[in-house]
């Protein structure tokens, strides 16, 4: 799918389709989906210095802990496969609608906005699979930074995928993450 409008959904919608919840949901936004030619989402995650794993995580240096973007990564890739499933079923709209809800926007669809959340038992996710990662950790990423997810499903292998997370343009991780899919 390649429409003229942003795909932009943020972190409460986020919240219906992951099981993760603030400390440990780390995308903040996914700004752009796009299914053909190659699956592929990117998200963004805000590193305030009020994290609270600031405070055991060299205490006087407000370092991001890499496995946090590894993390963000992984969920990253949960989302692509959840909302391309969303897609499948026909679905897209609706969660941009659940966002417009979410927004407090005016003449929302509601009963749109209800078969998204009805749907969402039916949705299977990657989370309870088992993981490999193969991702390096390339810079550091401090407090006050915007991390800028991107993951690309591998078209011969729905089970893989590409990420890479970039810092004010400069890449801080890339690899790739193999997760079985029960959803095929």
């Amino acid at each position: 799918m390649k429409d003229s409008r942003k795909f932009l959904i943020g972190a409460d919608v986020i919240e219906h389709l992951i099981p993760e919840r603030h400390p440990m949901l780390m995308v903040d936004q996914v700004i752009d989906y796009q299914s053909s030619p190659r699956p592929q989402l990117s998200a963004e995650r805000y590193v305030s210095a009020n994290e609270l794993v600031f405070v055991g995580h060299f205490p006087d240096l407000k370092l991001w802990p890499g496995v946090h973007t590894i993390e963000g990564l992984r969920q990253c890739c949960v989302l692509l496969d959840v909302i391309r499933q969303f897609e499948e079923v026909g679905l897209l709209d609706g969660l941009l609608e659940l966002q417009r809800y979410q927004m407090l926007q005016p003449q929302v669809d509601k009963e749109l906005c209800q078969h998204v959340l009805d749907n969402l038992s039916e949705i299977r996710q990657l989370e309870q699979s088992p993981i490999r990662l193969r991702v390096k950790l390339l810079a550091p990423v401090f407090a006050g930074c915007i991390i800028a997810y991107q993951v690309y499903q591998n078209t011969s292998d729905k089970h893989r995928w590409s990420v890479q997370a970039e810092v004010n343009g400069q890449s801080v991780a890339k690899g790739e993450i193999l997760c079985p899919s029960p959803a095929g």
